[in-house]
């Protein structure tokens, strides 16, 4: 087994530990209230890796559900067609910032490009929002026979991290090793994302301040306050389950 990675380590640790110094939100669990999922007539495709179910088999399914967990079964739908959406060779993102103003702090600024780059962002091919306002989208599906983490758990990843600019500021790609330390603790967007993951899959998040450093960035760089973040996410494994 690879050599866990102390938490404060590298710059690794310090962009991905700092929840530690706040309470991170819970993973999105079954009961979480969901983006709304087209029901109509027409047979949404799934991923090829899930059962295929049609507009109507699903309005069947969810009838006489509670609203809780009419939601669940609609974010979970959500889910599956994201696992099998195609994209192509699209680019992490396409983001043009303007220029900063000169009575504009640099708090604000990076707030109102993270705002902007957000709301575009949605709109792009692929790219799905839970209900927290995190943005993902599936790079590399992997079947429903491949586990999950729960919160807590030890992961196994790699990843790299961008800011809008497109400049890398942490990737254990670059490293040449995996990265592993416990699930929950960790910015609040991978603590959403990773119980949704399954072991094998790649994913880009697109991570609102909020959910990665807020206000107070990681104080003498590299991630600026109120600064939108960029994720490739690999979940290679769960150590204790090996």
């Amino acid at each position: 087994m690879l050599t866990r990675l102390a938490i404060t380590a590298s710059i690794a640790a310090l962009v991905l530990a700092a929840c530690g110094e706040r309470d991170a939100p819970a993973p999105v669990e079954e009961t979480t209230v969901p983006p709304a999922v087209d029901t109509g007539e027409e047979t949404i495709t799934l991923s090829p890796l899930e059962p295929e179910e049609s507009a109507e088999a699903f309005r069947t399914r969810v009838e006489g559900m509670s609203e809780e967990d009419r939601a669940a079964a609609i974010f979970q739908r959500e889910l599956r067609m994201a696992r099998g959406c195609e994209h192509g060779d699209l680019p992490l993102h396409s983001f043009a910032a303007r220029e900063r103003g000169e009575d504009e702090s640099s708090a604000d600024y990076n707030g109102a490009m993270a705002e902007e780059f957000l709301h575009r962002n949605a709109e792009q091919p692929c790219v799905y929002n839970t209900p927290s306002g995190l943005q993902f989208r599936i790079e590399r599906a992997a079947g429903p026979d491949n586990p999950s983490p729960v919160r807590g758990e030890y992961v196994r990843v790699h990843y790299a991290g961008q800011l809008l600019d497109g400049s890398e500021f942490d990737s254990s790609y670059a490293r040449g090793e995996p990265a592993e330390f416990p699930s929950d603790r960790l910015i609040a967007g991978w603590v959403e994302a990773l119980p949704l993951m399954r072991v094998g899959e790649k994913w880009t998040l697109y991570i609102a301040p909020e959910l990665g450093y807020d206000a107070r960035g990681t104080p003498g760089g590299p991630i600026p306050p109120n600064a939108a973040l960029v994720f490739q996410l690999e979940l290679l494994g769960l150590p204790d389950r090996e």
